[in-house]
């Protein structure tokens, strides 16, 4: 079916949809070659060639409406989604206290809280905010609302697992410091028990920045493997940086034993990497000792836009290629809500083919071993590792960045320069 070929918004020349191109590849064709395109030869057989140009026609007139939205129901989903953000906010809000709500809110100006998020545990990287562990129930149920208004479904759920995994880090530490027993060193003791206090899936912190209820605001969610952010402007809703990572990738033991996160990136990645010929892994392979390699996209991380490009150009992919890299993208950016993602999506295909480069570091035969893959564009920086023992690397590292509008810098510039030019 040509439908699993068409990503909700895949990467094509501005003002045609993937849908509305493969329409017109179609529309003139004979029509015992379009039977591919409905489906199977024979299901309609009602008024014979006329009918299939009519299904054609229809079929190609309702994808290309469902990828390429009005401009205005487009805005008017990415108004709702921030609307119903901030409501949640204000609810969550609502529940604290007046000591809770001086730990969670911060002003908007203020960069180093809003900026300060990390991958580490907190026992290495100190978090400011509200922590989750000292929320109530009600606070709680508040919390996961605003959450789940700030994230996709996927996303909500990828961040649940995440903090869960805790857990399993947890227990792993525990049964090595009795393991050691009376071999562990008091001060090596002392850390390794800082080490899994620390690993808790309530040791998550949240940061508010400025008033919800304005319209203009951020949100920062950051703990162990875990980083979300929101930031809202007028209506408008900048979801990076990201930062995803898990330890297990895959669960090895127990009840819940081959449960994974994070899959459906790794499976998208694959699929592309399995398409690429030996030409373009040349392209696209880089040298395993060269610094971009360990240079992760952490969050001080201030992207080169002056810096050659590296590894191998989109624009020398196929079509069909392209199509599994759009999928492998919008994969990635799918931790955004709908309307979010979208945007940004359209953003990445309005930047053109030529300007998005994949670099790979790592073997590239065999994806269960340690590997880095980073995808970059003028609105796009993804980082995904695939980390760890290197006889065990079950440890995967995502970070999906803007450089065009990283934390809605460009949006908050724009917002500020009009209320200063009002004053």
């Amino acid at each position: 079916m040509i439908l699993a070929r068409l990503p909700s918004a895949a990467i094509c020349p501005p003002g045609e949809s993937p849908a509305f191109q493969t329409w017109k590849q179609h529309a003139n064709t004979p029509i015992h070659a379009a039977d591919d395109f409905t489906g199977q030869t024979g299901i309609i057989n009602l008024g014979g060639n006329i009918m299939k140009h009519i299904i054609l026609i229809v079929l190609g007139t309702i994808l290309a409406g469902a990828a390429h939205a009005h401009p205005d129901h487009a805005d008017a989903g990415m108004r709702q989604e921030a609307a119903a953000m901030a409501a949640a906010a204000g609810e969550f809000l609502a529940t604290l206290d007046e000591d809770q709500r001086a730990s969670v809110l911060f002003d908007l100006a203020d960069t180093e809280a809003r900026e300060g998020w990390s991958n580490l545990p907190t026992v290495m990287a100190p978090r400011a905010g509200l922590q989750i562990a000292t929320l109530n129930d009600a606070q709680r149920i508040a919390l996961h609302g605003l959450l789940a208004r700030g994230l996709s479904s996927e996303g909500y759920g990828d961040a649940m697992h995440i903090m869960t995994l805790e857990t399993y880090l947890r227990a792993g530490v525990e049964a090595a410091i009795a393991e050691r027993g009376d071999e562990l060193s008091d001060e090596n003791r002392a850390r390794a028990t800082s080490l899994m206090e620390a690993y808790d899936p309530e040791n998550y912190w949240v940061r508010i920045f400025g008033d919800p209820a304005s319209g203009t605001w951020s949100l920062v969610l950051d703990g162990h493997h875990l980083a979300v952010t929101a930031t809202v402007v007028e209506g408008r809703i900048a979801f990076t940086p990201v930062f995803l990572g898990n330890n297990p990738q895959t669960i090895q033991t127990g009840l819940y034993a081959g449960r994974r996160s994070l899959q459906h990136e790794l499976d998208r990645v694959a699929d592309l990497m399995a398409s690429l010929d030996t030409g373009q892994m040349d392209e696209l392979d880089q040298p395993i000792d060269t610094l971009e390699s360990f240079r992760f996209a952490g969050p001080n991380w201030v992207p080169d836009m002056e810096a050659a490009p590296e590894g191998l150009s989109a624009a020398d992919l196929s079509a069909d290629q392209q199509v599994l890299l759009a999928y492998a993208i919008r994969e990635f950016i799918g931790v955004a809500t709908l309307a979010a993602a979208d945007a940004q999506m359209a953003r990445i295909e309005a930047d053109g083919l030529d300007n998005i480069m994949l670099a790979w570091w790592g073997d590239y035969t065999d994806l269960s071993r340690r590997f880095m893959l980073r995808i970059t564009g003028p609105s796009l920086h993804i980082d995904f590792t695939r980390t760890g023992r290197e006889d065990r690397p079950n440890h995967f590292h995502i970070v999906i960045r803007d450089p065009s509008n990283e934390y809605g810098s460009d949006w908050l510039q724009a917002h500020y320069e009009e209320a200063h030019a009002e004053e």
